[in-house]
């Protein structure tokens, strides 16, 4: 499994030095210029973790709904009680919290639809684009299918302080819950296309 991170506390063009583990280089590259929705935004998204799962070469191509599904099951239970907690903590902030349970919404998926913390913003053939848009910060995330690889991607921009102070906070916490989801997420869909 290879992973990319790439998080700034930043979205100015500037490196913040910040004494920790979790932070490194800032990229403003686009790291998906062939998704329409992305082509023209996601270099704006400096904060940018990005995992990529190896999978069977020769696994069938999962679509959208398929992907949608396996990424709604994929959170583990200790992931789903922080998320809980994560809501309760940052209501008062006024950041958005899940409206319904993320493993909660079945199919069929349309764009729009709200899962968990997540609105669907994108399905295409062999990927899905998610996020949401709030006064503190934006965010996607990537979900895409290449043969012999599963793209998980979360792309951050952070419009204020209270932004860079919450992932700052969440960060950590991210990346762990980010690789234990890719992972349960890859062999979901190993099973799923058995």
């Amino acid at each position: 499994m290879s992973f990319g991170f790439k998080t700034p506390l930043r979205n100015d063009g500037m490196l913040k030095a910040v004494p920790s583990l979790w932070s490194a280089i800032m990229s403003t590259a686009n790291p998906f210029p062939d998704i329409p929705l992305l082509a023209a935004e996601a270099g704006r998204y400096a904060w940018q973790d990005i995992r990529l799962v190896p999978v069977a070469m020769d696994a069938p191509p999962p679509d959208a709904a398929t992907l949608l599904r396996a990424f709604s099951q994929a959170m583990p239970r200790w992931a789903n009680m922080l998320m809980r907690l994560r809501d309760r903590l940052v209501a008062p902030l006024g950041l958005k919290t899940a409206k319904t349970e993320l493993d909660a919404v079945a199919g069929p998926y349309r764009q729009g639809q709200q899962l968990g913390v997540f609105r669907i913003l994108h399905l295409g053939e062999h990927e899905a684009v998610l996020g949401e848009d709030d006064r503190h910060l934006d965010f996607r995330l990537v979900l895409r299918w290449r043969p012999g690889q599963l793209c998980v991607a979360t792309l951050v921009r952070a419009h204020n302080p209270l932004g860079r102070g919450y992932l700052a906070v969440v960060t950590p916490f991210h990346h762990l819950i980010a690789g234990a989801s890719a992972k349960r997420m890859a062999a979901a869909l190993a099973n799923d296309m058995r």
